[in-house]
């Protein structure tokens, strides 16, 4: 007989436990969020929230370390692709302090943008590093 394995233990500091699941969740949901800002303090807000005061951000485009570096991004982003409003694809998939979530950007016109994104996080679940895939 197989026994049933309990991936979401009970115990505070459990990384599987459900508590700190909905946690991350949270935060990737908090961060995508700012993407659909526009206001810079806004978006400031939320990235201190959700993101690590050092955290980077990667992608075929661009490096960048800190929190205002990830502000200013997503500032300019819309210099690039207008208007438009960022989803979670599902929940984002977790382990050892990393995990990756899928999204999309829809624009009112044009066709929609698919990715995922790679990430880590610390023990407070804020965000230490975004790989991006688009």
């Amino acid at each position: 007989m197989i026994s049933q394995l309990n991936f979401f233990a009970p115990g505070s500091g459990d990384i599987c436990s459900m508590e700190n699941i909905k946690n991350i969740e949270e935060t990737i949901l908090t961060y995508t969020s700012a993407w659909n800002e526009t206001e810079r303090g806004a978006i400031m807000e939320k990235i201190q929230k959700c993101w690590a005061p050092e955290g980077t951000y990667t992608d075929k485009h661009t490096e960048i370390t800190g929190q205002d570096s990830i502000t200013d991004l997503i500032i300019s982003s819309y210099g690039q692709m207008g208007p438009r409003t960022f989803e979670v694809l599902g929940e984002p998939l977790t382990h050892h302090h990393s995990g990756r979530f899928k999204w999309l950007a829809i624009r009112p016109e044009g066709y929609p943008t698919e990715g995922m994104d790679y990430f880590e996080f610390d023990e407070e679940n804020r965000i230490t590093r975004i790989v991006g895939f688009f």
